[in-house]
Order: C-alpha cells, then structure tokens, then sequence
C-alpha cells in the first residue's frame, strides 16, 4: 500500500501488514489495540459452528480475560448471536421494540415458488431478496420490478447459491449505511455505495474497473475486496445499456452493481456527521432490543430527506475496517471503543504504544499449517521504540552476512529489518528503547571489513512505526500482485463469470425442454422445422 489518507488514524500508518487486509483488519487492529496497551494477547484455532478451524485471540489483563472472534467480543451472548444470524428471527425482535424495519415475509426450503410469487403480487413490487443466513452481501437480490425477474433471483439463489431459505421484504428507498454501535453510544457511520467508476472520456469501464481496483489496493480494508466482473455487474450494466468496452464521459458515475456491501466492491464514506438525533436513537435502540448484543455492526437504510430510517439488519462480527479507512472522511478508532469497553482499567495507557506492531504473518503461518494450537505473542516494549534506517552502497552481501548483521541486533534487543536494494546496497533499519545503542550500531559494520568495497553509509529518521523483531530480506509491503498476476487473475474471474452465466443458461432451457408446453409443441417444431428445410 503506497498511501495512507491523512484523515485516517496516525497510528496505524506504516503498521497495518499485508496479511491482514486478506478479511482479518478486524481481528489485527483490535488485537494491536489490546497489545499495545499490554494486555497479554494469545492467537489459537478452534472449531466454528461449521466445523470450520477458525483463528480466533483472547487479552488478559491483571482483572480479566476475554475472548474474540475477529470483532465479536465475549460479552455478545449465544442468544445474540442466534437472533442476529436470523434474519426474520432479527425482525421479529426489532418490531416488538418498535424499532423500524422492512415488511416482509420468511421462506422455508419447502416453500414452492408458486407461493412466494403469489405473495409477492400481494405485496407489491419493488421487493428484494435475501437468504437468511447469507453475509456480505452474498444472494441478495434488490429493486425487484416484476415476477419474471423474482423467478430470476429465486433461481439464483436458491439452485446456483444453494440458499433455499429465503426472505422477501419491500425495496426501502435511500442510502445504505452501517453503524457501529456500542452499549448505549453509536460511534460511527458509513455510507456504503454500490461498486462504481467515474468516467474520464478516455478510457473503457472496463480499463477504469482495473484502475478502481488498484486504488482499492491503497485501502487496507478494500485491499482483498477488488469490484469483480460478475454475473450482477453484467446484469447491472446491460440494464442501464452499457457494457464493458462503453466509454463514460468525463464525470459520469457508472454504478456496476446494485448491492452496495464493501465485500462486492462497494465504497464506504464517512456520513457520521449527518446522523440526526432521531436516526441515532432507533440505531441504538435497536442494538438494545437484542438481549445480549454487547455492540454491534447495524445496517440501516435512510432516507436523509424524510429523516427515515429502517433497521435490516444487525451484525454480531461488523467488518469495522469500513470506520477505520474510509473511502472518504474521517476515520473513527472503534478498536479504542472497544478495548476501552472491555478493559477500562487500560485507557490510561492507551496512548504509550503507537509505533510499535508484532509479527502477524508468522503467527497465521503458524497456525494455519497446524504446528501449534496457540500462540502468545512477546509483550510490546515499555515505551515508544527509537528507530534509524541506515542505508549502505559497496556492501558485498549474502546470508551469511544478513544472519550475522541479524543476530548483533537481537544480542541488544534491538528489532529491524534487512532489505536487499541490489547486489551491493542494502537497506537497514534499526529501533530499539535505548537511543545511544541504536545510533552505536553503525559500529557493526565496521567490524566486518572483509564485506567493505569502499562502502558509503547514509544514516535517515524513521518516524513509521517498527515490527517487533527482526526480518531478514524484509520485504516493505507492497501493493500486491505483480502486472501479468493480476492480469491472469482478472481473466480466470471472468472466465468463471462465463462460465456461471452459461451453467445458468443450460439449466434454463432444460427446464423448458422438460416443460408440458415443450413436449406438446413438439409436432409443430418439427413440421416448422420440415417447412424451413423445404424453402431453403
């Protein structure tokens, strides 16, 4: 990641790893939170309500422990999350509370599509369709307009997505927003708009969709959730007239798709501020209706010009990196909030550790490839880390001589890297809780003249925060995939799309050749057919 917004949090800067922005910036910004307030932190795996192996951490503190599944904390019960992982089940709470919500109804798996399409005309279009058990965004279906595109979205999502248990509520008009609220507070909101590009006049939607993504990159949350070239991208663009190879005019959005979640390529902006009094009352009222909802991620549509708002739905574990790294406006540290709520007795050390980070990447490698169960990550240095990058050219290098630079550093519990920067210059960064040992170190490499071909050595500030321990061949993250990786990566995703889509096509007109209708017309197909062949 090559920039960092200056209107996101400062201490995070330069110490949010790659590993992390792969679906776990929850679990990593929390945990850096606890641990840098030191709190002891624990890594370990256990089994989810799937049978799934899932990493999971836990602080201990001088009073107590707790235990969190990416940003579910302890004090959320298994009541809560039993109600929030239903969404009709969710419905029925959030009205006996008086808090508003869509109207709607629940489908089981038995339900056949006669009836959902009766009740659908009962009810009136437009409409949307959801699983009840789907997440980000996976299976629902918005703005609904007729009952040939209900049959559609039934087919979808409940033959190709397998989500036989659905729910059709009425299309609320407005803008999706998710709101994280804890206790009795409400901390922040974004408004989160459907995967879109601006045109320029110049370039296809195509060629802006891959410069959309590579700025996506830049944002640690949005790193892994590129806009992908999916069957309701394409839908999306053909309905407005357009396809892949259109070239917008210059300032003119092209919204891609209709579901605005970040994890199909949608943009969270900060709309925090615009939040009047009533609309946060029925947001936390609504957290509250549910037993055992400690805090909570709350979907809500608004309508800005009525003042309206309707809850649809709550969730137990909210990516809060979408409040962390907004697209646009102010970020809001909701992993303060939370350790703050958790370990009260903590806040007053809550600022002493802002430059340091710990060694994420080895912990998930260890755990995922099963060499262990659990790990303790080293507690954080008392204190804020003196850090100097030193840079040095007519170096003769090898690994030798890296594990020997390595292992001077650690004998003065020094922390670093080393950084290859061609076959005689070398980057070398230094931090260590005492200054005088940092600035000495330059000392090593005169120890070794034999690596010395005239060597040049420029010494620099780091003000970045430091990794505790020491890596050898350090790679400064970058921003991902080389060129033609991504370019191979964007063509097997589009193959997949096609691939769907004719699957889907397939499907389809089995179902009509094995239709009545089908077999009865077929004498007249034939005689059509003979008809053709004889006018040819």
């Amino acid at each position: 990641m090559n920039k960092y917004n200056e209107n996101w949090l400062p201490h995070l800067n330069h110490a949010i790893p790659i590993e992390s922005c792969k679906n776990k910036v929850s679990m990593y910004t929390i945990a850096l939170e606890g641990w840098r307030r030191g709190l002891t932190l624990k890594f370990y795996t256990e089994m989810d309500e799937n049978r799934i192996r899932q990493i999971r951490y836990s602080f201990l503190g001088k009073r107590r422990e707790h235990h969190f599944a990416g940003s579910k904390g302890d004090k959320i019960t298994d009541e809560a999350f039993h109600i929030c992982d239903d969404k009709a089940l969710t419905y029925e709470w959030l009205s006996k509370a008086s808090v508003p919500v869509p109207m709607g109804k629940k489908f089981t798996e038995d339900v056949q599509e006669d009836e959902i399409i009766q009740y659908a005309k009962t009810t009136g279009f437009p409409l949307v369709l959801k699983p009840t058990n789907g997440s980000g965004g996976k299976g629902v279906i918005v703005n609904i307009q007729s009952i040939k595109a209900l049959k559609d979205a039934l087919f979808y999502v409940r033959e190709e997505l397998k989500f036989k248990e659905i729910l059709i509520e009425q299309f609320i008009t407005g803008d999706e927003v998710r709101i994280f609220v804890l206790g009795d507070q409400l901390f922040s909101a974004v408004n989160r708009i459907p995967a879109n590009i601006v045109g320029d006049g110049k370039h296809s939607i195509r060629t802006l969709i891959d410069m959309k993504n590579e700025e996506r990159k830049n944002v640690p949350h949005l790193y892994d959730r590129p806009i992908k070239l999916d069957r309701q991208l394409y839908t999306t663009l053909r309905e407005s007239g357009l396809t892949l190879d259109t070239i917008p005019k210059h300032g003119r959005r092209v919204f891609l798709k209709k579901t605005s979640n970040v994890s199909s390529g949608g943009d969270p902006i900060d709309v925090t501020d615009r939040l009047t009094p009533e609309l946060r009352n029925i947001a936390v009222q609504a957290c509250q209706a549910i037993p055992g909802l400690a805090h909570c991620g709350l979907d809500m549509m608004i309508d800005w010009q009525n003042n309206k708002g309707f809850v649809i739905e709550l969730n137990t574990r909210p990516g809060i990196g979408s409040f962390l790294f907004p697209m646009e406006g102010k970020a809001e540290d909701i992993p303060r909030a939370i350790i703050d709520d958790y370990f009260p007795e903590t806040k007053e050390v809550q600022t002493k550790q802002s430059n340091v980070y710990f060694d994420f990447k080895t912990i998930l490698e260890t755990l995922q490839n099963g060499t262990v169960e659990e790990v303790e990550v080293v507690p954080a240095p008392t204190g804020n880390l003196y850090a100097k990058k030193f840079i040095l050219s007519g170096v003769i290098q090898d690994r030798d001589y890296h594990e020997w630079l390595r292992k001077q550093a650690l004998q003065n519990n020094l922390s670093g890297y080393i950084k290859m920067l061609g076959s005689r210059d070398m980057e070398m960064l230094i931090a260590g809780a005492n200054k005088q040992e940092v600035d000495n170190y330059k000392q090593v490499f005169n120890q070794r003249k034999d690596r010395h071909e005239d060597m040049k050595l420029r010494e620099e500030p780091w003000e970045a925060p430091v990794k505790v321990g020491f890596d050898i061949d350090g790679r400064l993250e970058t921003a991902g995939l080389t060129q033609l990786e991504s370019q191979w990566q964007k063509l097997q995703e589009e193959m997949q799309s096609i691939q769907k889509e004719k699957i889907r096509l397939e499907r389809q007109n089995n179902k009509i050749e094995q239709s009545s209708s089908w077999r009865i017309t077929l004498p007249l197909r034939k005689t059509g057919d003979m008809m053709k062949n004889v006018f040819k």
